[in-house]
């Protein structure tokens, strides 16, 4: 059954009051469909449970997912707009983020410019084939044939080709000194092995110089083919082109011993010597013309464009999930109720600004939030007075400003308003330090409204203060509209200034009389789990949640 001052069900048969029931854009209200109210009240009368949407100002029917306390936060249709809403308000943030990521990133690739050594790199290729030997007819010829190379084969030759017994044949005809001269280290990891005293053994240098050469070269096979290339790097063109050859060479070399076969018959060696995998040199490295390594420019670039990316990223991961508040399509999601907009950071002594102040952005943004909060009460019910309560999810906030500046607003338009303290009746504050009795004595018919209420604080608005506490209030609050007006009809408006809904015993007891409830929320400091966490505690109070408020926003962010 939907509930509130949108439809009821009267003894199974549904009876729909949509008098009210329009779009809200701008503040405006919308005309009524009877189509749209006709079917609502078949499906009503049908039995189907059904509940508003007041963000899209719908009605959908009742199940798990489309329960108010149920619903996440990021569900369709406002995850994408929210964070993009959070992603403009921090926007400062994403591009510091940005600047520091660049800076950092020009400043690894400098140091890495500083420290690296140029080196050359050239390549050989070498031809990978696998002979057999095969009859040639009925007699005793054989004839040597190429099988075809299995990819097994390939990389069994590319991993000889990196193996010790290949390196080792390159140091011994080049030498370990000079492999030692020629090859390029880091000058922040030199290689111990070679430079250090401990390397006092022949084995132990040798082996050092093995692993120098393995890191220093390339072997890959080229594409699909037989074809295996291999790249050496040296701090010459010249040493590295020769590095490179003598590596291939002694490939060859020791696949050519691998095949050899012993035998007394030296026609049978020179044939079967060539059997298995052989290796061949098709193409012979020369010495590069450039170093392989990219310039310093581009390599700085690079390192600028990836650190403001990865700024850029980081500052986009931590806005979408920081969970505190910030836009309002992200309120609306938690509440279920449309949020009024963004009220400016102002200081809390201030007032609603004068009539030669209504030019300026801050005034005009209040002046909208404020509009279209008593658009929202006066298109949700016509009795007078209206009676809506301000709260906010903890302290200080910013719902006292709220309620003042509404109330002077309101009451600036020539309605009667009448402004009460209700937000701590245990404590007097602010104009109930004066010789006053408040609302407490006021509720329980100990003082005249008279020596209660304070007059003309401005034109059209009066004030009740809390006064001293007397006791809570539950049991008393149905007394306040007549103990107002005195029996006469004095307000219009009577605007309760609630505590926060960290006490949401006090708000709920409250609730019995108010026909509205505007929640405050300030901007980034309440979290969606305390938002939703303090709305829960309402109970049957959460139906009279008219809207939200995002208080002490940023000009910039706006």
């Amino acid at each position: 059954m939907l509930t509130g001052p949108y439809a009821v069900d009267a003894g199974g048969s549904a009876i729909l009051r949509v008098s009210m029931f329009a779009t809200q854009q701008g503040g405006g209200l919308g005309a009524v469909d009877p189509d749209k109210v006709s079917a609502i009240a078949a499906r009503m009368g049908a039995g189907e449970p059904l509940m508003l949407d007041a963000t899209k100002s719908r009605l959908l029917p009742i199940d798990e997912g489309n329960w108010p306390d149920q619903q996440s936060p990021w569900r369709e249709g406002t995850s994408f707009r929210t964070l993009v809403e959070k992603v403009s308000q921090r926007r400062r943030m994403m591009m510091v983020l940005t600047l520091v990521g660049a800076v950092a990133g020009w400043v690894l690739v400098l140091a890495y410019v500083t420290v690296r050594v140029p080196a050359y790199s050239a390549s050989s290729e070498l031809l990978i084939s696998n002979t057999t030997l095969q009859l040639s007819g009925p007699g005793p010829e054989a004839v040597v044939t190429q099988v075809l190379v299995e990819n097994s084969l390939i990389e069994s030759a590319i991993e000889v080709l990196r193996s010790g017994k290949v390196l080792e044949r390159v140091i011994d005809k080049v030498g370990l000194d000079e492999v030692a001269r020629i090859s390029p280290r880091s000058y922040a990891l030199p290689w111990s092995g070679l430079d250090s005293e401990q390397a006092t053994s022949d084995a132990g240098r040798r082996q050092a110089a093995i692993e120098l050469l393995r890191s220093r070269t390339v072997v890959k096979r080229v594409g699909a083919s037989q074809i295996v290339s291999v790249r050496a790097r040296a701090l010459t063109a010249a040493d590295a082109a020769m590095l490179t050859n003598e590596i291939a060479a002694a490939f060859v070399q020791e696949l050519y011993h691998a095949n050899a076969v012993v035998t007394t018959s030296a026609p049978l060696r020179e044939r079967i010597k060539v059997l298995g995998p052989t290796a061949r040199i098709i193409s012979e490295a020369i010495p590069p013309k450039s170093k392989e390594s990219l310039s310093a420019a581009v390599a700085m670039l690079l390192g600028i464009m990836l650190g403001g990316a990865l700024g850029a990223g980081s500052g986009l991961v931590l806005t979408a999930f920081d969970r505190r508040l910030r836009a309002a399509e992200q309120v609306a999601a938690v509440t279920s109720v449309e949020c009024f907009g963004y009220m400016p950071r102002i200081d809390p002594q201030s007032s609603l600004p004068s009539e030669s102040d209504h030019n300026d952005l801050g005034s005009i943004l209040r002046r909208s939030v404020l509009r279209r909060v008593r658009s929202a009460v006066r298109e949700r019910s016509t009795r007078v007075p209206h009676i809506v309560g301000v709260t906010s999810c903890s302290a200080a906030e910013g719902k006292t400003t709220l309620a003042t500046n509404l109330a002077r607003f309101i009451a600036r338009d020539g309605s009667p308003v009448l402004l009460i303290d209700a937000s701590c009746p245990d404590v007097a504050s602010g104009l109930a330090k004066a010789e006053t009795p408040g609302l407490q004595r006021l509720l329980r018919g100990t003082a005249a409204p008279d020596d209660a209420i304070l007059d003309h604080i401005c034109p059209n608005l009066d004030f009740l203060p809390g006064g001293e506490g007397l006791g809570d209030l539950d049991l008393i609050w149905g007394n306040l509209v007549h103990a107002v007006n005195g029996g006469h009809e004095r307000y219009e408006w009577i605007l309760l200034d609630l505590p926060a809904l960290s006490s949401a015993i006090d708000v709920r007891s409250a609730g019995q009389i108010i026909d509205d409830l505007i929640v405050v929320v300030e901007w980034c400091r309440t979290s969606e789990a305390q938002l939703g966490q303090a709305l829960g505690a309402l109970g049957p109070v959460r139906d009279r949640l008219l809207g939200t408020v995002i208080n002490k926003v940023p000009l910039e962010f706006t």
